[in-house]
């Protein structure tokens, strides 16, 4: 079969979509833009990853004088340090002798060593050049107050042991695989500005394509070619399938890096919820798209889009505002909600607030009001992109006949 009879085969919808692709893929800035987006992601999860590869030291100068409670500043950093690393794990405190306390405050100032530690009658003194670490000091200031507790204990003849028995405090978790508050949040901004970014890369040209078309009058030709549903069809299409690809591309560099961090034991959860995301954003997306094709054949001028497209607009800005901010209940009920669920049900799932079957019951909504929107979105395309007497409201659009 050769290229003309394969291509009069193949559905018209399926050509545009072809076409779209074929441009997106010849188009410098788009690849560019991709590559330099890559980059800071992975940037971004590189820099995560050597810092926290890095040990943070500090050296602290310490005479041979001991406090009134009998303790010496080299044993006070030791123990400082055990308690940094059972805090940190990666931290070194180091002690620098000095022979005297203006020795110690000469070793600060020469940059011999960052802090000093000198015993006063009332317990220690932190000393620093221009500030003190505050990790070192709260350390420090714990293990000052564990050892002479032990010291002073030790001197009244008291059993430090039976003393603290019964104050000791532990953890335990119900779920140890779900994803901590902090971590949850930061996905989930991830996932909203991630819906933002694309929706506008790929939604906006959407729109200037149909005006450009309509406005020199080149979709007139290719209506007699084309089908305008399959002409619509096609463009969605076409996008949504590099907006799919490029989002999915993205957020398994985030995933590759994200295994690399100390979150590295929620990989699982955190996978689990971009899947679903993934999945939803195509069912969100299809709606935007829509909504973009239809805001670019109301305009009759470039310039008109950014008013047509103010509906359109909203909308993504408010998933991306409610997927920062809702919580509790708010959220439960938005995770349900066609479009704003493409961020608010990956952020519950994320967190292990949603039962399994709930954002399969909301992808069933976000699907069918994707068909119905899409519908209607096809509707008003169509009897709105031949018309070339001015820019037309939704409502005049709705009344045209088909």
């Amino acid at each position: 079969m050769n290229a003309a009879a394969e291509t009069q085969t193949r559905p018209a919808w399926q050509i545009v979509a072809l076409r779209e692709l074929s441009l997106k893929a010849r188009d410098k800035n788009f690849l560019m833009s991709l590559v330099v987006t890559l980059l800071l992601v992975a940037g971004t999860f590189g820099v995560q990853i050597w810092l926290s590869g890095k040990t943070p030291t500090s050296s602290i100068a310490v005479v041979t004088q001991k406090n009134a409670a009998g303790l010496s500043g080299s044993s006070l950093v030791d123990a400082a340090e055990k308690a940094a690393k059972a805090d940190h794990d990666k931290v070194e405190y180091t002690s620098v002798s000095a022979s005297s306390p203006a020795d110690a405050r000469d070793a600060v100032r020469s940059g011999r060593a960052d802090l000093a530690l000198l015993p006063t009658s009332g317990g220690w003194t932190l000393v620093g050049d221009k500030d003190v670490d505050a990790d070192v000091k709260k350390f420090v200031t714990s293990a000052a107050a564990e050892q002479t507790l032990a010291a002073n204990a030790k001197a009244q003849g008291i059993d430090l042991a039976k003393l603290s028995s019964g104050a000791n405090v532990t953890d335990e978790r119900l779920d140890p695989g779900s994803v901590n508050a902090g971590l949850g949040k930061l996905v989930t901004f991830v996932f909203a500005f991630l819906f933002y970014f694309v929706a506008f890369i790929f939604g906006m040209p959407i729109a200037q394509s149909v005006v450009e078309e309509k406005q020199s009058r080149i979709v007139e030709i290719l209506a007699s070619a084309v089908p305008l549903k399959h002409l619509l069809a096609g463009k969605v299409i076409g996008n949504a399938v590099l907006a799919l690809a490029q989002v999915t591309l993205l957020v398994g560099v985030a995933l590759i890096g994200l295994s690399q961090t100390r979150w590295s034991t929620l990989i699982g959860t955190v996978a689990s919820a971009s899947g679903w995301f993934v999945v939803f954003f195509l069912a969100g997306f299809l709606v935007v798209a829509c909504m973009f094709a239809v805001a670019g054949a109301l305009a009759s001028r470039s310039e008109d889009v950014q008013t047509t497209a103010q509906p359109v607009t909203m909308l993504v800005v408010v998933v991306l505002m409610l997927g920062m901010m809702l919580t509790g209940t708010a959220l439960k009920v938005a995770s349900f909600v066609p479009v704003v669920s493409t961020v608010a049900m990956p952020a519950r799932v994320i967190t292990g607030d949603a039962a399994w079957w709930e954002p399969l019951v909301a992808l069933v909504i976000a699907g069918v009001a994707a068909i119905a929107i899409t519908r209607v979105a096809t509707r008003l395309y169509s009897r709105s992109v031949m018309q070339t007497g001015g820019r037309l409201s939704y409502k005049e659009a709705f009344k045209l006949q088909a």
